[in-house]
């Protein structure tokens, strides 16, 4: 079978499993919540259209739901009804969004795209950078976050200073608009509905039969070329007023309403506590052992539990977020493990695949936004959904995950973004800026840098001791196969090989750590840098990468080229997980925690696990703790002596190597390095050709150290490869086995 048809068949079955105990259509069981960010589409003027790529969709009660457009600060649509699904998360779509449900009787009024609040000279014109493709956050208009108080959403925003908050109740036969605005010195202007066949002061009518009511002083109406436009004039007290909509009837103002008195904490809404059990390994030869914690898979609301991050609050606490958009809170991590107390913390965040704890407080990243989640109230529940970063572009595309949240030593924050390959998972869609790039987010959230441009699916990534920056990286066009992507902040920024999401950097490709065939990594997750005073069986300042598609951590082995480039390979740590392995971080108690999760292409057993992995402190690691490579070979360094007889004998090892081609094609045949056939190297860079062409190395001498814990390697013709294979099959010198495999990429050798 060929590397296609595996590919294929793998991503089938990821989404034909991606599917909870409770039904097939989980999607429409789960309760997302009052208000749910994502890329939504919605029909306008009779087509079914990308309505809004950072959209918060809000339940407004009486199967009415209003759709908000958070980089131009318009409501796109007030309508009876839910939702058409669509979306990969949801149903496992490529390319088919979410789609409101507006159409035809259903819609109150739908608004075009553009800006929904003028600038300070009352103009509506869209003067985003067409690089944002009619996408794009406004200059003069800037979203804050919302607040919840109970089932109510309260939006906060900025228009030309001024702080408005905004937000939506039932009414009979329609919807009320409240609004609560701050001193403002110049006059607002904002669109309050779509086409209007007429206006007075403060009541018009929309297209389709909808009547308008304003309630509350300051606010006029006007018929607009916009739609209907509400106009404030400038004024040095808060302002409250509302508009009120019906069909069916004539609308009825409304009470304005003190908006301001339901941002200090709410009401919660997931008041149920969830308890588990978890299972402990009673293994005391194994060097790690793994345990598991019990999931709240079986909850009140039908949510869909798939972990895609997580950081620690304290020892016995650790949030976690889902693909989904819940954020949980788990207790119980210091204890005996024989019982955990979860509670559903946030809902309704797009997409999260990354969360960190800076200073006590919740801070996920989502494809629209880094989010704060604050408990003003201390109930348990976020109840203010602060927006802290709001720079990064997103386009319609399916494929362009939103990565990792990491910080360094000074407080920065990092994430990683895929380019929005197309559905298939061949070539892009058009690519925006910031696709496939890694950002460097300043401490306030304030400024940014990019520091790595070409990145196409990276999967996770890490920040090192000393500020070094790690990603993963998915096989498919411009990447010949998954890989380990490194550098320092000194080479920053860096081209990591995806051509059509370059950007403006102009450094030629920077060639990764290290390449892993299929069989190692088909699709990467995080890396994990081992900290100061934990006991881990590794040491300190050593990586640990994740393989999401192959459900395995891997001991990652520097060998520095003596020009100074990096360079190195892998050796598997023997550890079973439960689910892929998606995050990892280290406990203060020095164990390892790992999530993961089913979405795309993995052999995990389970649709996701939370899981803990442990060193048996005193048990020898049977892996090599370093593999040098050199001018003639390699150099494998063991944690013990090993048995003289077997190492001396050439028959304990095996090795090959074979090269890649990177280029437009889907990932990479692998070619001869002994003996290169130049021809299919040039036809792989116009057709995807998978030939599997290794060279089989003699290993001409076998040389073992004085101590006994180094075995050197001459292999024949030694040259540069950008996959060398390195197999050996040999005994402790307490007769145990150790047996193992090495993939690195030798390009120099070492200093």
């Amino acid at each position: 079978m060929n590397h296609a048809s595996m590919r294929t068949i793998l991503t089938t079955l990821a989404l034909a499993t991606a599917v909870p105990a409770y039904g097939q259509k989980w999607f429409e069981e789960m309760q997302i919540g009052p208000a749910w960010s994502n890329t939504f589409a919605a029909t306008i003027d009779g087509k079914e259209q990308a309505a809004a790529v950072k959209g918060i969709l809000i339940d407004v009660g009486g199967d009415m739901h209003a759709l908000f457009d958070t980089e131009t600060l318009r409501v796109v649509s007030i309508y009876k009804g839910f939702v058409h699904w669509g979306g990969t998360p949801w149903t496992g779509d490529h390319g088919k969004l979410v789609r409101i449900a507006n159409e035809g009787e259903n819609g109150f009024f739908t608004t075009a795209a553009g800006p929904g609040w003028a600038d300070n000279s009352g103009n509506f014109a869209d003067k985003r950078s067409k690089d944002l493709h009619g996408w794009g956050n406004l200059e003069h208009a800037k979203f804050k976050g919302h607040y919840r108080d109970g089932k109510k959403i309260v939006l906060a925003y900025e228009v030309n200073g001024a702080l408005i908050y905004e937000s939506f109740a039932s009414a009979p036969n329609g919807v009320t608009r409240q609004f609560q605005v701050a001193p403002h010195k110049g006059a607002l202007s904002f669109i309050a509905g779509g086409e209007a066949t007429s206006a007075s002061n403060t009541e018009a009518e929309l297209a389709g039969g909808v009547t308008v009511a304003v309630g509350g002083k300051g606010v006029t109406l006007s018929k607009g070329k916009e739609g209907l436009v509400a106009k404030l004039s400038a004024a040095n007290a808060p302002t409250t007023f509302t508009i009120t909509y019906a069909k069916g009837g004539k609308a009825a103002a409304a009470e304005p309403v003190d908006l301001a008195a339901h941002t200090k904490g709410g009401e919660g809404i997931w008041k149920d506590a969830i308890t588990t059990t978890g299972n402990t390994s009673s293994d005391k030869e194994a060097a790690w052992v793994t345990d598991s914690i019990g999931l709240p898979e079986n909850n009140p609301w039908k949510s869909n539990i798939r972990f895609s991050g997580f950081d620690f609050i304290d020892e016995d606490t650790a949030a976690i977020c889902t693909w989904n958009g819940d954020v949980w809170t788990v207790s119980g991590l210091k204890g005996d493990w024989s019982k955990f107390t979860w509670k559903r913390f946030a809902s309704g965040l797009f997409e999260p695949l990354g969360l960190k704890v800076v200073d006590g407080v919740v801070m996920v990243h989502g494809r629209d936004q880094i989010t704060k989640l604050h408990d003003l109230n201390k109930d348990g529940e976020a109840d203010r959904f602060e927006a802290f970063f709001r720079d990064e572009a997103v386009s319609p595309n399916f494929h362009e995950f939103a990565f990792e949240l990491q910080t360094d030593k000074a407080g920065n924050f990092y994430t990683c973004k895929a380019s929005p390959v197309r559905g298939g998972g061949r070539g892009f869609d058009t690519i925006y800026p910031h696709h496939g790039t890694i950002l460097k987010i300043s401490p306030d959230g304030s400024k940014y840098q990019v520091i790595a441009t070409g990145l196409r699916a990276p999967g996770g990534m890490a920040v090192g001791p000393n500020g070094e920056i790690t990603t993963g990286e998915n096989e498919g066009t411009w990447q010949p196969r998954c890989k380990i992507n490194y550098f320092t902040p000194k080479q920053a920024p860096v081209f990591l090989g995806t051509e059509p999401s370059k950007h403006d950097v102009k450094k030629p490709f920077h060639e990764p750590l290290c390449y892993l065939p299929m069989e190692v990594d088909n699709s990467g997750g995080s890396q994990v840098w081992v900290p100061e005073g934990v006991d881990f069986g590794l040491k300190p300042g050593e990586l640990i990468h994740l393989s999401y598609g192959q459900s395995a951590l891997y001991r990652v082995l520097f060998s520095p080229a003596a020009d100074g480039s990096m360079q190195g390979g892998v050796v598997k740590l023997p550890v079973s997980l439960g689910s892929s392995a998606m995050r990892a971080r280290f406990h203060k108690d020095g164990s390892l925690f790992v999530c993961g999760l089913r979405g795309w292409q993995t052999n995990a057993a389970a649709e996701t696990s939370f899981q803990r992995v442990r060193y048996n402190k005193g048990v020898t690691v049977p892996i090599p703790d370093k593999v040098e490579l050199t001018k003639t070979g390699v150099r494998i360094h063991f944690e013990q002596s090993v048995d003289a007889e077997l190492a001396a004998d050439l028959e304990s090892y095996s090795a090959e190597r074979w090269n890649y081609v990177r280029g437009p094609q889907y990932g990479s045949g692998e070619f001869s390095v002994d003996k290169p056939d130049r021809d299919a190297e040039k036809v792989a860079l116009e057709k995807e050709i998978r030939p599997s062409n290794h060279d089989k190395i003699e290993i001409k001498a076998a040389r073992l150290s004085k101590d006994g814990q180094s075995v050197e390697l001459d292999l024949d013709g030694h040259k540069p490869s950008d996959q060398l294979k390195v197999s050996w099959d040999l005994e402790d010198k307490d007769g145990e086995v150790i047996k193992g495999d090495y993939y690195g990429t030798y390009r120099k050798a070492g200093k």
